[in-house]
């Protein structure tokens, strides 16, 4: 379930700093790069992010549950 996650946030992360790049250097060569696809890639990009955190906070309290090192409760 981690690993999954992990996967999610990098590829989240992979896929806005790659629009950021595209945009950033659109200045050289414009109109390559449609504004609404780039903004449709950003929040595409922002929906794995979350969903990746998303992901590992429920492996991490899995971990938990399934008997990880849980305090003594007296």
């Amino acid at each position: 379930m981690q690993r999954f996650g992990f996967s999610l946030v990098l590829f989240g992360l992979a896929l806005i700093l790659g629009v950021v790049g595209i945009l950033l250097t659109d200045g050289m060569a414009p109109g390559r790069v449609a504004p609404g696809s780039a903004a449709v890639a950003a929040a595409a990009g922002g929906v794995l992010i979350v969903l990746g955190l998303q992901f590992l906070e429920r492996g991490r309290t899995d971990i938990h549950r399934l008997g990880g090192s849980q305090p003594f409760s007296g």
